[in-house]
């Protein structure tokens, strides 16, 4: 016969796994970050061209392009197109812009770098490299953001400030900068931007309408 004290050691060690188990371990919820998965497309016009003394020219485009940029954790890949049609005959031929930055983004602040690649018709050099660098910090609800060589090489420099979907900022030496972000739904919206700028002789002016979304994270249950 099995002795008292071992059975009723034997019954408490049962009732005890039986009992109800605790909360399991949670899932791992990285940091929030300054930026988020985001994917746009939109098309537009651009006007460009030179002035000088007793003259100047003037060409129209058809702006279209996409890109967007991917968190890996606070790796960010970045990468954009920009194709330019002329609209007007004898003028310059047709141009495309690649541009793929790669950097890291904290809680608070992002920056990437890299090249932008410009290719154009009949231009002389047929292709050009061009280094790219862009970095915002976020003060509070307000987001303050730096660039050279942004927009697919497009803008030359530029300082700028945001809050909420609506940005502005200035373009060095003479120029200005602005977005706007119309939500749609939850992820996705309609996204409306330009700038308009002069540097020494040349001018140019962009404007473009699009689409932006926000897809999810690769990690399951992570929000973007």
């Amino acid at each position: 016969m099995r002795p008292l004290p071992l059975a009723l050691l034997l019954s408490a060690s049962l009732t005890a796994q039986a009992g109800p188990r605790g909360p399991g371990p949670t899932a791992y919820a990285p940091p929030p970050r300054a930026l988020v998965n985001e994917l746009h497309a939109e098309t537009g016009l651009l006007t460009g061209g030179y002035t000088f003394e007793g003259g100047g020219w003037n060409d129209v485009y058809l702006a279209s392009g996409g890109g967007g940029h991917y968190l890996f954790g606070g790796l960010t890949v970045e990468g954009s197109v920009l194709s330019l049609l002329p609209l007007e005959r004898n003028g310059p031929g047709p141009s495309l812009s690649l541009s793929v930055r790669v950097g890291y983004t904290g809680e608070r602040w992002s920056v990437v770098a890299g090249p932008v690649l410009q290719g154009a018709h009949r231009a002389e050099p047929l292709l050009q490299v061009l280094p790219s660098l862009r970095g915002l910090y976020d003060v509070g609800p307000v987001r303050l953001d730096a660039g050279v060589l942004d927009g697919n090489g497009m803008v030359p420099a530029h300082v700028g400030v945001s809050y909420g979907p609506v940005g502005i900022g200035y373009v060095l030496p003479l120029g200005v900068r602005a977005q706007a972000r119309i939500p749609l739904t939850a992820r996705t919206g309609l996204l409306v931007s330009g700038h308009a700028f002069r540097l020494f002789g040349a001018h140019s002016a962009l404007l473009t309408v699009g689409l932006v979304g926000n897809p999810p994270s690769s990690r399951p249950g992570v929000s973007p």
